[in-house]
């Protein structure tokens, strides 16, 4: 191919940034500052409920062993230690590791190996019946300094499984629906939309022919008022004159925003999640 692929240059896109992030998302102190709220919130109830009905949706055995990769605070490690015979997991933020080290202990899971450093980075480990990355691709795939490397993080998963390989793009699309989006004058296709593509494409240019789900998950957002979601709303899908649209976010969450027992304010919805399952 004589002509710059467009595609394959999205590959150098920072897949760990969603609009309104920072560079600072993709360090591990970004992470260890929330390793106890996420610790909290994966280890809840209702939480733990939908992490087991993810891992429904896999046939696992007791003899088989697998690789979290990017396991933040255990969110599917924990879960899924009680299933198999042992997991690997990994992580830069040693805070969310010390989170999933604690949670483990605490309900005497004692299968579970706790790796910490940047992925790309990590010495060649040995294969594992299942690697996943879950919710983490864009982190995990960033290097120190801030330059995605997409090939190589694709190419070392599939070096490290032996039997398959789940990644989860944690938002297929955009937060808001395709009538408010046109409304506030944002594109029909939303950039997680492409990545949804381009993460195919990627996978095939490095030997994988995946399966790709658009699978439902329920997602909430918490905020301290109206404003505060408004203005989260706004810039999350991308919108930079969040006071020029401001009322039309407003009348839109009306009667979708609600109080949680402690008065905060929640919105609660499905969101489109990117599913991809490769077996070797």
């Amino acid at each position: 191919m004589t002509n710059k692929d467009p595609i394959k240059e999205f590959y150098q896109h920072r897949w760990a940034l969603n609009f309104g992030d920072t560079a600072k998302k993709e360090t591990p102190e970004f992470w260890d500052e929330r390793a106890a709220d996420f610790a909290a919130k994966a280890h809840s109830e209702d939480a733990l409920a939908d992490s087991e009905a993810f891992l429904d949706r896999f046939s696992w055995n007791a003899n088989e062993t697998v690789l979290d990769v990017g396991a933040g605070p255990g969110t599917f490690a924990i879960p899924l230690a009680k299933r198999v015979k042992k997991v690997i997991a990994t992580d830069f933020s040693q805070a969310m590791l010390a989170q999933l080290k604690k949670a483990a202990e605490k309900q005497n899971i004692n299968n579970i190996d706790i790796l910490q450093g940047r992925w790309l980075e990590l010495n060649k480990m040995e294969p594992q019946d299942t690697v996943m990355s879950l919710n983490s691709l864009g982190v995990i795939s960033t290097d120190a300094n801030h330059t995605s490397h997409l090939e190589a993080t694709l190419k070392k998963l599939a070096d490290c499984c032996r039997k398959r390989l789940l990644i989860l793009l944690p938002h297929a699309d955009s937060p808001l629906p395709p009538e408010l989006r046109a409304k506030i004058g944002l594109d029909e296709i939303s950039i997680e939309r492409r990545r949804i593509a381009v993460l195919y494409y990627a996978m095939i240019d490095c030997g994988m022919l995946p399966s790709l789900l658009i699978i439902k998950r329920p997602f909430r957002w918490t905020f301290k008022d109206i404003n505060e979601a408004v203005e989260t709303l706004l810039r999350k899908s991308g919108v930079k004159e969040t006071e020029k649209y401001h009322e039309i976010m407003e009348e839109f969450l009306q009667n979708r925003i609600k109080k949680d027992e402690t008065g905060r304010l929640f919105l609660a919805y499905e969101i489109s999640q990117a599913l991809y399952v490769w077996e070797r």
